[in-house]
């Protein structure tokens, strides 16, 4: 049977699986991991090139996020408000070399939500043992083992109806029209540095910024006290190999005409994956932040050119906002926009993958559940 059409024969008996089932899945995908975590990192990491301690953390995270989710279900039977039912099939698209890519934090939140799950991974050894692990767990919870399975190509995953929604990471191609889409948190924050924050801590925000695994931010500032210290910090730890920034040097800047320019190191002649822009052409052009391939410095003449491009630039699935006591007014002021333009908010927090609590965990799985309203006859009329 082609693949997609097997995932849809286990959708129907998944989505009726109860929210204590699902939990049990999570728990058994946890036991494994549990059992594997003195050597799965290790073959991750190999796998995707990273060090053995970024693929422990991962690990560990992965570790978290299945409680924190398994803990959101078990709470979610006691006072569900509305009944809600699966949306479907999910395919995960777009490139993944390990097993921590693969499970990534909305793949393990649509199996939560009742969803078989057909994903894009490399041939790697973690990434089928990770699977295995699924399969076993799914067994165990008496589920089908196929609610969980891999293909070597998005194509593969999109060709036929039966996927109802797609999870979108990095390298992916276009998600079919009228198909739900979720983008999966990749580094790819847009932060807000507002002036007091920028002019007391400039250099530790620029290190911090820019130390989060795959990190391509956006980062938007006032042209004021510590901006040059901010950007003078950027290229000097990414000329120096000290951050993470997913970027390459070419292609870089947004399209002509925006005014962006790529950052280099004078005292070595070399570009960085970062570039300036004003942020009066991303406030006219909100897609030109969207055509970048490396990281963009974002400059803001004033506080009401920054609202502005907050609001220009969404929606947004993750901002941050790093302020000092001195910036209360203007955050007041930021952070309703914020709110209609970003789904999570961090703030004076790094990075965007969601902690592990009950309420991050509880919207993951809502994105992969619909509302259903059953409507009875009314009566009739005496």
């Amino acid at each position: 049977m082609y693949l997609p059409d097997r995932t849809a024969a286990v959708a129907l008996p998944f989505a009726l699986a109860g929210a204590e089932q699902r939990a049990c899945l999570l728990d058994g995908v946890g036991a494994g991991l549990d059992g594997v975590r003195h050597r799965l990192p290790r073959q991750a990491a190999l796998d995707a090139g990273v060090a053995p301690a970024v693929a422990l953390r991962q690990h560990d995270m992965l570790r978290r996020w299945l409680e924190a989710l398994a803990a959101a279900l078990r709470a979610e039977t006691m006072d569900e408000p509305q009944r809600t039912v699966p949306v479907g099939p999910v395919a995960a698209v777009g490139a993944h070399g390990s097993a921590y890519g693969l499970a990534g934090m909305y793949a393990m939140a649509a199996l939560a939500a009742g969803c078989p799950v057909l994903a894009r991974a490399v041939p790697a050894p973690s990434c089928s043992e990770l699977a295995g692990l699924i399969a076993a767990a799914a067994g165990a919870a008496c589920l089908p083992g196929t609610l969980f399975e891999l293909a070597a190509d998005d194509d593969a995953l999109l060709a036929r109806c039966a996927v109802r929604a797609v999870i979108c990471r990095a390298g992916a191609r276009p998600v079919p029209r009228l198909l739900p889409a979720v983008a999966e948190l990749d580094g790819s924050e847009t932060a807000f540095v507002l002036p007091g924050a920028l002019n007391g801590r400039a250099e530790y925000l620029g290190q911090q910024l820019l130390a989060q695994p795959g990190a391509c931010p956006v980062v938007v500032a006032i042209d004021g006290d510590g901006f040059i210290d901010l950007r003078e910090t950027i290229v000097d730890t990414l000329a120096s190999g000290g951050a993470l920034c997913a970027g390459g040097p070419a292609g870089l800047a947004p399209p002509a005409g925006s005014g962006a320019q790529v950052l280099d190191d004078a005292s070595r002649g070399a570009a960085v994956p970062f570039a300036e822009v004003p942020a009066a052409a991303l406030v006219a052009n909100p897609q030109l932040a969207g055509a970048r391939r490396g990281a963009l410095l974002v400059r803001c003449g004033d506080g009401a050119e920054l609202l502005a491009l907050a609001w220009a630039l969404g929606p947004l699935s993750c901002a941050s906002v790093h302020l000092a006591p001195g910036d209360a007014a203007l955050a007041t002021a930021l952070l309703p926009v914020l709110e209609l333009a970003a789904r999570h908010i961090h703030v004076n927090r790094f990075g965007t993958a969601l902690r592990p609590t009950r309420a991050a965990a509880l919207d993951a799985i809502g994105r992969f559940r619909r509302p259903v309203f059953h409507h009875a006859n009314a009566p009739h009329a005496a």
